[in-house]
């Protein structure tokens, strides 16, 4: 896995602020509090809170960020491809770990595969984490999707054959296998570190004939008034050195940790009264002759010993006494395995150096432009409290004019105070739920762009607020700071009450479709008028929706019976939203050159899977439907927000198990979620999580009897199960067997799979609990 380090200067990281002094952007936390004792001359920012801007600063840790686009769900490896659909699903069941003890020092994954090879079994090097940091033996853990692997490594290792002499110590045994969390941007990431150490410095005797002198040069350098190269230095009180009476070096002050360029000439230039200068200086040697770069490379070796680094970055030459270093470790498990290994690590280039490594905590998130903007107020309050709780806050710049995202980021060291931080901006970025009598306020109108759509713009017009549309869960969110916010709810309720007009839908099949795209929907809307016909291309069938009278609808339709055309002024631009046909609003550019809006593309984004599709799959809707391209991953990243995004990819796997039932199942236990790999012979799958117990072929909870010996004990309460659904006009899906009940319409059905299938529960020949699909 390839790593990035970079010994960088200290403009390119300067990532809160000017190159200057990188803490001119933070707010001074005793000046907010009125009681800086360094006035002018505090390097903290002194600007009133009511003056303080959240500030958008580039990172480079930004450019390097990797997603593999692996998700831990359900208990289960979950691998997406293109469209979001998910490529591969890999258990705990499909893998096995072995870990191997007494490996020599120097031993890396390359050696561990080769000394696998000399037994017989092929392992790739990147199936091998070698760990015991400053140890003389070392260990490996090896983890292989082969379920058979670990066993026959052990048998092979225990029988010593093929061994060299010198590794006969070696000790192989199982160990639990434990799945790769993946990433996820909705939680908190713990794989980054923070290393320190201090920088070479010299220490300095200055001697002076006058203990007033003395005293007075001791005061202004603990006072922080006298610096060396602008840096404040540790001073030692001023002790009176042998001799007689006419010894004038007869008092001395030590400085201690001064930066490794400090000449004489420095210290005099620090010095401002000239009846404080001292009758002599010595200068002692560098605490050690090692250059930043070195140091930092033997750093970066003591953390690769510990896992596979995915980006790294050192800086010696930041001001201040400690040179510092960050790096992102692929794996959480390492980090945190270096934070506990590494931390007082003795360094070998300096006489009692030692290291310092502390595990941080990362929270991102990412927001629509107009969401943040609604917010910003809000975020800032809630980032004064982050701030003395000493957690970073960071906004990142837009990488373009037209991108519709704000990145945010939280990170600290305790972890605890990034959850209630992260907790905190979700609540803000949730917005308000727009309520009426005790549930959410939705009324069918709003699914259209119709009448109701801009009277809620108006509103949110004259309020300076931003009103979202959440289509699939039927609700209103609100946002902005909450003196805006007073009163916008009442008069959208009130809005939406006064509300009459009715919503009709035209159902279209191909070739209506297809006369539909060619001029036919704007045919309807010159002869209705603007915000009456909605073009909805996302449902299946296609439609056209009509927000009016009887009167209107009724035009409507006989214009799509007779296909009628109107002689088009104005042709479709490439500025128009591929969904609702009007001009795009936040648009969003996709790489095969369509547009759309931003609240059109997450609403195609999340119904990829509806409407009876086979499979889930995102694919644009451009040029009238017949672009097909399937969006891939990182498009889908850049152009939705990360909540959005992360239950996108939860819709995709869920659609997915629901599809293939002869592959995988849930956990017959009710809201326990976890999945299992079905099979063709009775196996037994105990749950990782609530522990049942679940035949994999017959998926019934039998331990210690067969199938046949447990279908034999139920078969009674089965074919009371059986009549009763029988009475009750219930059927099981052919392919599922999930009980179906036809309430109304049409003959055609569609399963919703297993998801809540086993909410079933049978006590006694009675339900207790019963799922309606």
């Amino acid at each position: 896995m390839p790593q990035s380090t970079q010994i960088t200067s200290p403009k390119s990281l300067a990532i809160r602020g000017p190159p200057h002094d990188s803490r001119s952007q933070i707010p001074c936390y005793h000046y907010a509090r009125g009681s800086c004792r360094n006035g002018n001359a505090c390097p903290y920012s002194h600007l009133a809170r009511n003056e303080q801007e959240i500030q958008e600063t580039s990172d480079p840790e930004e450019n390097q960020n990797h997603d593999n686009f692996t998700r831990n769900l359900c208990g289960a490896l979950a691998q997406f491809e293109c469209g979001a659909q998910v490529s591969k699903i890999s258990l705990p069941t499909d893998f096995s770990a072995a870990r191997i003890t007494g490996l020599p020092v120097g031993t890396s994954p390359e050696y561990v595969s080769t000394l696998c090879l000399g037994v017989g079994i092929e392992i790739p090097p990147g199936c091998v984490r070698v760990f015991g940091a400053g140890v003389l033996q070392k260990s490996a853990d090896i983890r292989l999707e082969d379920p058979t692997f670990a066993k026959l490594l052990c048998a092979k290792i225990d029988a010593r054959n093929n061994l060299e002499p010198l590794l006969f110590q070696l000790q192989a045994s199982q160990i639990p296998v434990s799945l790769s969390s993946g990433s996820n941007a909705c939680r908190i990431e713990c794989r980054k570190i923070q290393c320190s150490w201090y920088k070479p410095a010299k220490t300095a005797w200055l001697n002076f004939g006058s203990e007033d002198i003395a005293k007075r040069v001791f005061n202004e350098f603990t006072s922080k008034r006298y610096r060396i190269l602008g840096q404040t230095v540790p001073c030692n009180a001023p002790t009176k050195s042998g001799g007689g009476r006419r010894n004038h070096h007869a008092w001395t002050l030590i400085l201690t940790g001064l930066p490794i360029a400090t000449m004489e000439k420095d210290i005099l230039a620090a010095i401002h009264s000239p009846q404080d200068i001292p009758r002599n200086i010595e200068l002692g040697k560098p605490s050690y002759d090692v250059d930043g770069e070195l140091a930092s490379a033997t750093v970066m070796s003591l953390l690769s010993q510990v896992g596979p680094i995915e980006w790294s970055q050192a800086n010696t030459e930041l001001e201040g006494k400690r040179a510092k270093a960050i790096a992102r470790f692929y794996e959480e498990s390492d980090a945190r395995e270096a934070a506990r290994t590494l931390h007082n690590q003795p360094l070998s280039f300096g006489t009692n150096m030692k290291l310092t490594v502390q595990l941080l905590s990362t929270a991102k998130f990412k927001v629509a432009v107009t969401i943040f903007s609604a917010v910003k107020t809000r975020i800032h309050t809630a980032s004064e409290v982050w701030i003395k709780q000493h957690l970073t806050f960071k906004v990142y710049p837009s990488p373009d004019p037209g991108y519709q995202y704000r990145v945010l980021k939280i990170e600290g060291l305790v972890a605890k105070d990034v959850a209630t931080a992260k907790e905190t901006m979700n609540e803000i970025l949730d917005g308000i739920t727009i309520m009426s009598h005790g549930k959410p306020l939705w009324a069918a109108s709003l699914n259209l762009n119709g009448n109701a759509f801009q009277k809620l713009k108006k509103i949110q017009q004259d309020h300076g607020v931003i009103v979202i549309r959440n289509r699939s869960k039927k609700e209103l969110k609100l946002y902005g700071s909450p003196e805006k916010c007073e009163g916008v709810e009442s008069a959208i309720v009130r809005m939406i009450s006064a509300e009459s007009s009715t919503n009709h839908a035209i159902n279209l099949n191909p070739e209506c479709f297809q006369w539909a795209c060619s001029g036919g929907f704007q045919t309807i809307v010159r002869v209705l008028g603007d915000n009456v016909a909605t073009f909805d291309t996302v449902s299946t069938p296609k439609r056209i929706l009509i927000e009016g009278s009887e009167k209107e609808f009724e035009a409507a339709l006989k214009i799509v019976k007779k296909r009628e055309f109107q002689l088009m002024t104005e042709a479709s631009t490439d500025k128009d939203c591929s969904v609702c046909w009007t001009q795009a609003e936040n648009p969003v550019f996709t790489k095969c050159s369509h547009v759309y809006c931003i609240e059109c593309f997450e609403n195609l984004c999340t119904d990829a899977g509806s409407g009876g599709k086979k499979d889930f799959s995102i694919k644009c809707l451009g040029e009238m439907g017949k672009c097909q391209e399937a969006f891939g991953l990182e498009e889908l990243q850049d152009n939705l927000s990360s909540k959005a995004f992360e239950d996108i990819l939860e819709t995709s796997f869920a659609s997915y198990i629901q599809r293939h039932p002869q592959m995988f199942r849930y956990c017959p236990k009710p809201d326990c979620g976890m999945i299992y790999r079905a099979n063709s012979t009775m196996k037994f799958n105990t749950c990782a999580k609530c522990l049942t117990v679940t035949c994999t072929f017959c998926h019934a909870p039998h331990e210690g009897k067969t199938c046949a010996e447990y279908k034999d004990e139920v078969s009674g309460r089965y074919q009371a199960t059986q009549k009763l659904k029988k009475e009750l006009g219930i059927k099981d899906c052919p392919k599922c067997m999930t009980p179906l009940e036809k309430i109304e319409g049409c003959n055609h059905m569609t399963c919703g799979g297993l998801w809540d299938a086993y909410l079933l529960d049978l006590l006694g020949g009675v339900f207790r609990s019963w799922a309606m699909l």
